[in-house]
Formats: C-alpha cells, structure tokens, sequence
C-alpha cells in the first residue's frame, strides 16, 4: 500500500518546458515558456503556432495543466491557424505547483495580466471545464479584449456537477496527504466552487459572440451548465456534443477537434456577415 500511495504523491500532470519545446521543434513551430510574476505567484505561460495567426488563449481545467493542450498543439491545422498561448492555473503545472488558488475573480486577474504582458487583443478565450468560469470572469471584466468567448464543457452554475465521495478525504486533515497534491488541490477547488460561482453575476457584461459546447451525456459537469449559459449570455449558440461526456481532450481528442472547428468557421462566418 505505500508504494502505491508513493507513486500516487509523485503524480503532476504536467510536461517539462523541454518537453514542450523541443516537441514543437520536432513539428516545425517555434515554442516560448515564459514565466509571469502576478503578485505572488509565478505563472507558466506556453506561446506556440503561428506568430501571426489570430491569438488562441487556453484555460485548463481541474486536476490539469496548459500540458492538456497537447492534441491542439500537435495538430497541423491548428498550429498554422492560431498564435497559441496556454497559462497554467495557479497551483498547477508550473504555477506554483502545490498552492491552489480557489478564487475566481484572482484567477482572471492572473490570466488578465499575462494578456496585458503579451499586449494581446481580440483573442479567442477557450476554458474548459474549471477554466470556463475564469474565462467567463475574464470576459465581463475586459471585453475589449476578447473578440470569441468558447466554454467548453464549463462549470459555470453552482452546485451542478458531480461530486465522489473519495473527494471529501482528500481535503481531510491527515489524510489528505496520502493523496496526489493535484488531486488534493482539485478538491479543494471543488469545495470552494459553489460559492465562488455565485459571486459570478455580471453576465450581461459579457458582451463576446459566445459559444457554448457541452456533452449532453456530461456525468462530471451537468448539462444543465450548458442550459445555464445559454440563458444568461444573449450573445451565444449552444453547441450539443451528442452522446459525449467530459474532457474529451483525453477521452476523444480528435471529435473535439472537429467540434471546434466548426466553432471557429462558424464565428468567423457570422462576423462577415455583419461587417
């Protein structure tokens, strides 16, 4: 039993800057990791694809780090289209691993500084799953900056996912410590969740096309958060995977792929038609 639980604690999520740049090399694109500091935390920030395509910015989920982007970062199509930029959460990756931080609101005032160092303007904002409502919080606060608004299988309405019963001894006193320190900082996000979504109520600030694609057979992040959104944001289409779940980005990276494609194809066919 301490072996597994040995190897359990070394458990991260995360790929090495190496890692990432020199796989990107391999594929032809240059790749940047650069570290912000944001108050009192350090931020690891990835830049890849093409430096003068439209600025794609990545908001993992949880437990996970900018490292889930991998299949995006891999894909061709992708790589020539976008100028890629990806943080890793506080508390993930290379975020001052180990010290999660449960607000919203700082969160988006992390990922808005790093915008603010890159001088980035009309981004698409992607956040899936956890990262939804920091990429939501980050719309109402600076929708200047914000040209597409995607939240992809977001937790956004309180109290609407699921939550294990094993979640409960990973912020245990004690006990906690037998676990993986993501696992035990996901928790701890997920117990804080409920009330940080309910000081999310500026939804008619956001005023980015928004669209919203969701798995109706999602058992972790309800449907309902789909439901949710698509009644507080005006500016929104609702995207219904059929038949799919929750973090598709491991599960079936390559339906997703497809899925987002239609997204952007079909924004930027709605922005020609209006201008």
């Amino acid at each position: 039993m301490s072996i597994i639980f040995s190897s359990c604690k070394s458990l991260k999520l995360r790929k090495s800057d190496e890692f990432h740049i020199s796989t990107n090399l391999k594929l032809g694109y240059p790749t940047e990791v650069k570290y912000f500091q944001v108050g009192k935390q350090k931020i690891r920030c990835l830049i890849t694809g093409n430096p003068n395509g439209d600025n794609l910015l990545l908001i993992h989920g949880s437990p996970s780090s900018l490292s889930s982007w991998m299949p995006l970062y891999s894909d061709t199509a992708f790589m020539e289209t976008f100028r890629m930029i990806a943080v890793d959460r506080p508390g993930y990756g290379y975020s001052n691993f180990g010290k999660v931080e449960t607000s919203i609101a700082k969160q988006a005032e992390i990922v808005e500084a790093v915008m603010d160092s890159l001088e980035l303007s009309a981004t698409t904002l992607l956040g899936t799953s956890y990262g939804g409502p920091v990429a939501a919080q980050v719309a109402m606060q600076r929708p200047e900056r914000v040209a597409h608004l995607i939240l992809l299988s977001a937790s956004v309405k309180p109290t609407a996912e699921k939550t294990y019963g094993i979640s409960h001894l990973m912020v245990a006193p004690v006990i906690k410590y037998l676990f993986p320190a993501i696992f035990r900082m996901s928790s701890e996000e997920k117990f804080s969740h409920a009330r940080e979504l309910a000081l999310l109520k500026n939804w008619d600030s956001i005023i980015s096309p928004t669209s919203i694609v969701h798995g109706d057979q999602d058992r972790l992040v309800y449907f309902s958060n789909a439901e949710f959104l698509k009644e507080k944001i005006s500016n929104s289409k609702l995207y219904v995977m059929e038949n799919k779940g929750h973090a598709l980005m491991f599960t079936d990276p390559e339906y997703l792929k497809k899925i987002l494609w239609e997204v952007f194809n079909e924004h930027k066919r709605i922005a020609r038609v209006k201008n």
